[in-house]
């Protein structure tokens, strides 16, 4: 794996220019807030101590030898990153994304090492940098059956280190870094130990094939996904989404939350297509279109949503929203907030009422989507419609049947629990 280019520095004597194979790959993982870069060094070495120098991204961090080659390590040099222009000092998303945008040529650190013998040495390195950044984006595309729908994406891969990457093994993890770190920690202590592991699995690694890695953008097709899935029409109720989502395991106390304001009664109308769970896996998350094809070819845009997101990564279909639906309302109620702080137990209960009003002279199928947004700690204790379906860490979908000019009320209890 050939990661970065290399010279080798040596006081008093001569050495041949290094060579790195161009044939080797590089290993790189995207992360959603970073990239760890694995390579591999190739140079001639007299014997005896010297230091060989890397290029490497401005802001690399961890840099380290994963294989030593042969070598003894005796210590490794990076200098301090420093702030692109414009950009800022602080640890906030948008702070990383500005500053990962912003182009500076690479540093040069250095790996002191001593050498047993003279000849040809390889080692591997690895290091941290926020330089290669990535979005996704996918299209849907249907026929005026409206019965199956193929779905396609790419990755557009943004390679800002200064670095051209000729053949790189490329891997992503729709997961934060440090959030990938501590999941894998929590699942070897589940399988070592007993320990209790969540039981929403963080975003699966998928193998993204051998692509080439230029300085600036490169698109990458996700493959081996399009192949036709169900798609029928229903009603979503959808009314707060997760922007109140609380990441943490003890909850959120706050008597308004998720009611005030009252949550809007608009039902859309929304197509539901069928995931299929080993071809997705691991997708990231995006942006999708859903395109209508007419026999000639010509598309017509239906409707957009996101995809694969956290809220929704066990969910066993995705739904995109088209219109509003005439003639269906529903109304969210909380009829229940108790804040049980006792010595032994600690937890929250709320109960919630949601009405759905159709005024259709035809019966509807409607998708109820709530959000537990206090907290991660939760369970549903009762539920009206007796087949619940989890979506993510804090997600739950609700089907009800509404007959024509009815009304239908849905109705869960979701009990919060902590330890103090």
């Amino acid at each position: 794996m050939r990661a970065v280019a290399i010279a080798v520095v040596l006081a008093g004597c001569h050495a041949a220019a290094p060579r790195a194979s161009r044939g080797e790959l590089t290993e790189v993982t995207l992360y959603r807030d970073a990239a760890l870069v694995r390579g591999r060094v190739d140079a001639e070495l007299p014997a005896g101590a010297t230091s060989i120098a890397i290029a490497v991204p401005a802001d690399a961090l961890e840099l380290g030898v994963v294989d030593r080659g042969g070598l003894e390590i005796v210590g490794v040099h990076v200098p301090l990153a420093k702030l692109a222009v414009g950009s800022a000092s602080t640890d906030d998303d948008d702070d990383a994304g500005s500053d990962a945008a912003a182009y500076q040529p690479p540093s040069k650190a250095s790996i002191d090492v001593v050498v047993p013998h003279a000849g040809h040495y390889s080692i591997a390195v690895a290091y941290i940098t926020h330089r290669l950044t990535w979005t996704a984006a996918y299209t849907m595309t249907t026929t005026r059956a409206r019965d199956h729908a193929s779905l396609h994406g790419s990755l557009a891969v943004t390679n800002g280190t200064g670095l051209a990457l000729p053949r790189v093994a490329l891997r992503l993890v729709d997961a934060p870094l440090a959030g990938w770190r501590a999941h894998e920690r929590e699942t070897l202590a589940a399988r070592l130990i007993g320990d209790v592991a969540s039981t929403t699995p963080i975003a699966s690694p998928r193998a993204l094939g051998e692509i080439a890695l230029e300085p600036g953008e490169t698109n990458v097709e996700l493959a081996g996904i399009s192949r036709p899935r169900t798609m029928r029409s229903v009603l979503v109720y959808d009314p707060i989404g997760n922007a109140h989502d609380n990441l943490g395991a003890v909850p959120v106390r706050d008597p308004n939350l998720g009611v005030v304001p009252a949550a809007p009664t608009r039902v859309s109308e929304s197509f539901e297509i069928v995931r299929d769970p080993d071809a997705t896996a691991g997708l990231p998350a995006g942006v999708v279109k859903l395109y209508e094809a007419d026999a000639s070819g010509a598309l017509t845009l239906l409707g957009e949503a996101r995809l694969f997101d956290d809220a929704t990564r066990v969910a066993p279909v995705d739904t995109i929203p088209v219109g509003t639906a005439v003639g269906v309302t529903a109304h969210r109620e909380r009829r229940e907030l108790t804040v049980d702080d006792d010595d032994q137990r600690h937890r929250i209960t709320e109960e919630f009422v949601i009405t759905v009003d159709n005024a259709r002279d035809r019966p509807v199928d409607v998708l109820v989507r709530e959000h537990l947004y206090r907290g991660q700690t939760w369970l549903i204790a009762y539920e009206s419609t007796h087949h619940p379906a989890k979506e993510g860490a804090q997600q739950i979908a609700l089907r009800t049947d509404v007959p024509a000019k009815a009304k239908t009320e849905v109705t869960y209890v979701v009990v919060y629990s902590w330890k103090p």
